[in-house]
């Protein structure tokens, strides 16, 4: 088991640890001192009740936290999602909203550096936790009131004791994962902080947060420096130029990009390790270098493979239908892949939509061109003409809307 792997059972350990604890600990006894004929509704769904009402108000607070962290570091925002609600600034044209996903437990905000020198983002970590400590004030205020009430006979209050004792139990939990030390499935603020303590991680992670901001909203990044050794602070920056060099055309390039994070499994989270392998074996297929790229598919492994095959993002699309279409030859997972492509593509950032789709006409020609036998009409090969850079379509099936048609957040 990898070291990033281990921390993130130990997190998964201490957040289950906390919950049974409580549970049966605490609100399993009171549950069953409770007076029946006090009793304002089922156990279970006041208990259900208090622990969707803790998960959506802590996500709130969450990224209220990191809003006012922002103005405190001198950071801009860019969007904000809370449990898929996105709320994105558009230049010009006010707030837009949509459902989309994000990298977070419970959300995510999106931040660029005002002054990549002089912006801080220190505060954005400490925020939430602030905001914690008041809910939890608020909570016990709560529960000692119930208690008092009780004391003086008002034994119902002990309903309304359990429902805030479950409240601050989930919101426990949350904020256990979010200053968790250590990088886990979703991004976490306590990870941030290991990664900050010095000058030269700050202005990297400044660099990297406009990098990102640029490629959203297609403005001309500066050049920074690929790192050799790919963390999950680090693998961030490589992405950037990974996918600036795939906007210049130049997919080796890219490709070897890659393979720096595919060579540091030791530094860098599984998942990581599973994408990075994807980009470059489908990246060397794309590319035409054969040779490489069936070296590149032979060094993948199972779990490579399989992260490939559950089609849960762009690259792994892209790797699954050049491997399935080039390599194995296979005209069922081809389609599979295929028809995946649009859904994956637009779970992608901003930034990066009309490369993904861009990669992915380029690389059903290939497939077509190998294969012409494969009855592949009811998907757009792109051949009546080639679209510019950020007007690809993606192969969408003959009467359906090509991705960006009818489709995505409206401004």
């Amino acid at each position: 088991m990898k070291k990033n792997e281990m921390f993130g059972w130990i997190a998964y350990a201490a957040m289950l640890a906390l919950v049974l604890g409580i549970g049966f600990g605490v609100i399993q006894p009171m549950i069953q001192g409770a007076n029946d004929a006090d009793q304002i509704m089922n156990p279970i769904l006041l208990l259900v009740l208090a622990v969707i009402a803790s998960l959506i108000l802590n996500a709130f607070l969450i990224e209220a936290g990191h809003l006012l962290g922002a103005a405190i570091g001198k950071y801009g925002v860019h969007s904000v999602n809370v449990l898929f609600f996105n709320f994105q600034k558009k230049e010009g044209k006010g707030v837009s909203f949509s459902f989309r996903s994000y990298d977070g437990l419970t959300g995510e905000t999106v931040l660029y550096p005002k002054d990549v020198e002089k912006s801080k983002p220190q505060a954005v970590v400490y925020m939430p936790l602030v905001l914690f400590f008041v809910e939890v004030l608020a909570l016990v205020v709560w529960i000692v009131l119930c208690e008092v009430g009780r004391n003086s006979g008002n034994t119902g209050l002990v309903w309304w004791e359990i429902f805030a004792i479950a409240a601050l139990t989930v919101g426990g939990m949350l904020y256990l994962y979010d200053i968790f030390p250590a990088p886990l499935d979703s991004k976490n603020d306590g990870y941030l902080l290991t990664v900050l303590t010095n000058e030269t991680n700050r202005v990297a992670y400044n660099r990297l947060l406009l990098g990102n901001y640029q490629m959203l909203v297609g403005e001309k990044a500066e050049e920074m420096d690929v790192y050799d050794n790919v963390t999950d602070f680090t693998y961030g920056v490589n992405d950037i130029i990974l996918y600036r060099r795939l906007a210049e055309g130049k997919l080796v390039d890219a490709a070897e990009i890659a393979e720096k994070a595919v060579r540091s499994q030791e530094t860098l989270s599984g998942r990581l390790v599973h994408e990075a392998s994807c980009q470059r074996v489908s990246l060397l297929l794309l590319a035409g270098e054969q040779e490489k790229a069936s070296l590149a598919y032979k060094e993948m492994s199972i779990e490579d493979k399989k992260h490939a095959s559950l089609l849960g993002s762009a690259p792994a699309v892209r790797a699954h239908l050049l491997i399935s279409g080039l390599i194995d030859g296979s005209y069922q997972e081809t389609v599979r892949a295929l028809d995946e492509s649009d859904r994956a593509i637009r779970k992608s950032p901003e930034g990066k939509r009309a490369l993904e789709e861009n990669l992915i006409v380029d690389g059903l020609k290939m497939i077509h061109e190998a294969h012409p036998d494969w009855d592949l009409s009811a998907y757009n090969l792109g051949d009546e003409e080639t679209p510019a850079a950020g007007q690809a379509e993606v192969p969408a099936k003959e009467g359906e809307k090509p991705s960006g048609e009818g489709e995505g957040p409206k401004e």
